[in-house]
Order: structure tokens, then C-alpha cells, then sequence
């Protein structure tokens, strides 16, 4: 959708999540922006602009009696999972522990032995 719209202000946004209200008449269109906090906002802005041309688009594609309205909102998932990630790598780093690549626990030696208690349903408290 965002290839058709020609506003120059559009940076490089994807849509990262869609959430429709169970009533149906709001649809909540997260999305995430490359680029710097003013190009954010100027984005932001261009999509708040061409609300109306995707929804147009929207509607002839999906054939609704009624389309919702959209709300345009950045998606912060993305940066806090960013930041989060940093925070675990500075603090293996301090550590001095060695990243296990994903498959590698076994060749590390992990893996072995008794489930973790969280992982047998017959550990788990009542309720969950």
C-alpha cells in the first residue's frame, strides 16, 4: 500500500501489527519508521494525511459494508525489544559471557539432564 503513496514525507515504514476493536469500527495500524525521531513524525503525519486514500484502498479490496476507522500508531515494541536486547548483550559482555547461537546448546553442554520445573505441567500452580 505505502509503494502507491507518493507523499515524500513517508520514510521507510512497515505496518507491524493491525488491532480491529471487537465492535469493529476501529482498526489501530501500528507501524515503525527507519530513521530519526523528526523523520518519525513526519511520517506520522503523512500517514495520518493518507488515512482517507487507505481506506479507499482498503474498501476495494475487502468489500465491507463499513470500514473502520484507522488510527495510525507507532509501534514502540520494536525499540523497547531493541533496547532490551542491548541491555542483555552489555551485561553478558560485563560478565564476560560468550553469546550460544541458537541450536548450539547442545554443543554447549545445556540441554542436558532434568526439564525445567516452569516447562512440566504437573509443576505449574493452580490456575495456570
Amino acid at each position: 500500500m505505502t509503494e502507491r503513496l507518493s507523499d515524500p514525507r513517508l520514510g521507510f515504514v512497515t505496518i507491524t501489527d493491525v488491532k480491529l476493536t471487537h465492535d469493529k469500527q476501529v482498526a489501530r495500524v501500528l507501524f515503525t519508521v527507519l530513521g530519526t525521531p523528526s523523520q518519525r513524525r513526519l511520517s506520522e503525519r503523512a500517514l495520518a494525511d493518507a488515512r482517507h486514500h487507505v481506506l479507499e484502498a482498503v474498501g476495494r479490496t475487502l468489500r465491507l459494508r463499513t470500514l473502520p476507522e484507522l488510527r495510525f500508531v507507532y509501534d514502540e515494541s520494536v525499540e523497547r525489544n531493541t533496547r532490551m536486547q542491548e541491555l542483555l548483550d552489555q551485561i553478558a559482555s560485563e560478565r564476560g559471557d560468550v553469546p550460544v547461537a541458537d541450536g548450539d546448546a547442545a554443543a554447549q553442554g545445556e540441554g542436558e539432564g532434568e526439564p525445567i520445573a516452569d516447562d512440566d505441567p504437573e509443576e505449574l500452580p493452580e490456575g495456570r
